[in-house]
């Protein structure tokens, strides 16, 4: 896969909180939280810094995570 860039991502979030503001999606009202919490964090970073998904996050190039992704639980 090639790098990742806040572009990428603030694309997919973007579009993931307008299906979620249109209720084609219905997550619960943590992960829309979650989901305009990272829109904010990106939205505020330089859009060609590379990111990537470490331990269920997303982390800027200096290492610092952005934002803890979801999961769900595992029965």
């Amino acid at each position: 896969m090639s790098d990742l860039d806040v572009k990428h991502f603030l694309d997919v979030y973007r579009n993931r909180m307008k299906m979620q503001e249109a209720g084609i999606t219905q997550p619960t009202d943590e992960v829309k939280k979650i989901t305009r919490d990272i829109v904010e964090k990106l939205s505020a970073m330089p859009i060609d810094e590379l990111i990537e998904i470490m331990d269920n996050s997303l982390v800027d190039s200096k290492g610092n995570v952005v934002a803890a992704l979801p999961t769900t639980p595992k029965d």
